[in-house]
């Protein structure tokens, strides 16, 4: 039975990925404030976006410096430490603790 439940999350898993990146992704896109601009300019400029993950591309200063300015143009109330995304952190930091005190020893 181990076996069966081993593979059994490795598909759902995989599943749940293949989702997200087809279906729940594109969607979220067009429902998280300021994105939708973000992946037009991604589209219409044809910018490799996943290279600026990689720090010894020139490209990924620009990108880090556009997306900067952006943000700081487009909601300059909501942009930096703000409590929002203060409340996020401890948020996520609270689950984690949660999580692992859950965990089995």
């Amino acid at each position: 039975m181990g076996r069966f439940k081993g593979w059994t999350v490795l598909v759902s898993v995989c599943l749940l990925v293949y989702l997200f990146a087809v279906k729940i992704g594109p969607w979220l896109i067009t429902h998280i404030w300021g994105m939708d601009k973000i992946a037009r300019v991604i589209d219409e400029q044809n910018i490799d976006a996943g290279a600026y993950y990689y720090t010894e591309i020139e490209g990924a200063y620009d990108g880090q410096q556009y997306l900067s300015q952006s943000l700081q143009l487009m909601a300059p109330d909501q942009y930096g430490l703000t409590l929002p995304f203060l409340l996020g952190i401890a948020l996520c930091l609270l689950i984690l603790y949660f999580g692992m005190k859950a965990l089995p020893r």
